[in-house]
């Protein structure tokens, strides 16, 4: 559905206020679409699977913002033995996990998938536990207890400071050697349903216009990869793998101060980290 991006901002504002949460959510599965898989997530999930086969990994798997099919979390349970999978507010739909499954076993030869119809079934067929509310900045874990991290398509969804809280986190409770696999949209999301614009449009805006259009019910924190790289050693992390991609040949010709004009990845549209906890117990160079 094609909606003029100011208007759909004025509408999110309204669900704002009003805290119409669950109306968003009705519109968006019968009407926008919006919760419907789609080729390029099925492509997001492959790449996930594919980085975390490379690496070998398997044991326990933790996803902060999984979302309301949990597609992503079906192709990977052959990979781990358990997936905490959580959410900051409940969004799993067992209507849209079946679907979801279903239309994986058409495109996904090797998957094979049987309805589940409650939490436990999800749990006990494919190993995954879904847990909301649940705070991602303050888990369960205990430290150095988890194996793998991963996330896809959330973290632009999440002021800074509270990435900055969740990785650290994270950080604690991954083994040594564990890793973190992300996958990251940095595009302008209200070009997704407005073909009119394109896909770094917010790029022109001061942080003070951008608020107008910002609400808590779609909010992008407008971060670019190098905020996210910088993030992330920040608190500790080796980047094994850092990619950029650009899907956007036109950008802006007017960027806001408030961006890094000389940054080579200002205009990335989506990243891939593989981050790693350093392993202190590995032996030391002489």
């Amino acid at each position: 559905m094609k909606i003029p991006w100011k208007l759909k901002s004025q509408i999110f504002l309204v669900v704002e206020q009003l805290k119409a949460y669950r109306l968003l959510y009705l519109l968006q599965k019968y009407l926008t679409g919006r919760s419907r898989i789609a080729l390029d997530t099925v492509a997001e999930w492959r790449k996930q699977l594919s980085e975390l086969k490379e690496q070998n990994v398997g044991g326990i798997m933790f996803e902060f913002g999984a979302g309301k099919n949990l597609g992503q979390n079906l192709l990977l349970s052959p990979l781990f033995e358990q997936q905490y999978v959580v959410d900051l507010n409940p969004m799993l739909d067992f209507d849209l996990v079946n679907r979801t499954g279903l239309a994986l076993a058409e495109v996904q030869p090797e998957f094979r998938y049987d309805s589940v119809h409650d939490k436990a079934q999800l749990n006990k067929r494919y190993g995954i536990n879904y847990q909301a509310p649940y705070d991602a900045r303050h888990t369960h874990f205990k430290d150095n207890s988890v194996d793998v991290c991963v996330s896809t398509n959330t973290l632009e969804h999440i002021p800074r400071q509270d990435i900055e809280a969740i990785f650290t986190e994270v950080y604690r409770i991954l083994k040594f050697g564990g890793v973190v696999s992300a996958i990251i949209d940095y595009s302008d999301h209200y070009a997704h349903t407005d073909p009119s614009i394109g896909l770094l449009n917010f790029l022109q805006y001061s942080d003070e216009q951008w608020q107008r259009h910002n609400p808590g019910c779609h909010y992008q924190n407008r971060l670019r990869h190098y905020d996210f790289e910088v993030l992330f050693q920040s608190v500790g992390f080796e980047v094994v793998k850092n990619e950029p991609s650009y899907a956007e040949p036109h950008p802006p010709e007017y960027i806001a101060p408030c961006f890094n004009t000389q940054a080579p990845s200002l205009t990335a549209t989506q990243g891939y980290f593989l981050l790693r906890k350093p392993d202190t117990n590995q032996a030391q160079p002489d």
